[in-house]
């Protein structure tokens, strides 16, 4: 569609964890192998992943390589991902976030995206109606439209409607 985009994560990359970390290509055992590539249980990474805003098709790649290396981590939350990214963010730039829930501070640093001239959507991974319907509703306050995403099947489907509205 010809329209900038970009990758905000506040996940690791998995490459810097195998530099700091090290890894063994051959382990001489289970226990060595299973622990080669297991992630922390916490980790204290502070620093977001960013694909900057570009067009074109080499875009898609950049991203998508991101993503095929990005492990879950605890170490930067959602708003302090935003208050760390926001100012290279375009001003009319639309954020699509995707969340497991929203908390209260959730919903405030993305009201603040969009009181700055952002559009804002956020798709909440929920398969219970009544997750979704409690994110949804401190994301409505925020003047933040929600879209559930209850599994995996659901993913087509909310692209279609996102793409369509």
């Amino acid at each position: 569609m010809d329209q900038q985009v970009g990758l905000v994560t506040n996940g690791r990359d998995a490459v810097d964890r195998i530099r700091r970390e090290g890894w063994d290509p051959d382990p001489r055992t289970r226990k060595a192998a299973r622990r080669g590539i297991e992630m922390l249980e916490y980790s204290d990474r502070l620093r977001p992943q960013v694909v900057n805003t570009c067009r074109g098709p080499e875009q898609l790649t950049r991203i998508l390589e991101t993503l095929a290396r990005v492990e879950l981590t605890d170490g930067l939350d959602l708003p302090a991902l935003v208050g760390e990214t926001a100012p290279r963010m375009p001003r009319d730039a639309t954020v699509l976030a995707i969340l497991p829930g929203a908390t209260p501070e959730t919903a405030i640093a993305l009201g603040n995206l969009r009181r700055q001239g952002r559009a804002v959507t956020a798709i909440v991974i929920a398969y219970e109606d009544w997750e979704f319907a409690e994110a949804a509703g401190r994301l409505a306050a925020e003047g933040i439209e929600a879209r559930q995403l209850r599994d995996r099947d659901a993913l087509p489907d909310v692209c279609r409607d996102y793409v369509l509205v």
